[in-house]
């Protein structure tokens, strides 16, 4: 339980940035294309997260990794779960997109 719950810690910042730029995608799709769509904000999901992921803790705090490292949990694991949790959200988003569509 203590990993979920340091994993999730981990997560939340990535969460806020990674939906307002798949926000932001799929908004500019729906001008481009006037269609708006569900699809896009997955599938935009899934790429942004681990951008940001790599922006976040590579790049702007690299050393934050130790604290994670100090709680059990390596870089390999913390990559692996935004990669997993992302490729998730994303795949959930355009399968309720598509059930909806279909029962539009």
């Amino acid at each position: 339980m203590k990993i979920v719950l340091s994993i999730w810690m981990f997560y939340k910042k990535l969460i806020i940035p990674a939906i307002s730029l798949s926000a932001l995608i799929a908004v500019l799709v729906f001008l481009n294309a006037t269609i708006f769509s569900f699809k896009w904000f997955g599938i935009a999901y899934m790429l942004v997260t681990p951008m940001f992921h790599y922006y976040i803790y590579e790049i702007r705090n690299p050393n934050e990794y130790y604290f994670y490292y100090n709680m059990g949990i390596n870089k390999l694991v913390l990559w692996m779960s935004t990669l997993i949790l992302s490729l998730l959200i994303g795949l959930m988003v355009r399968i309720i997109w598509a059930i909806c569509m279909l029962t539009a």
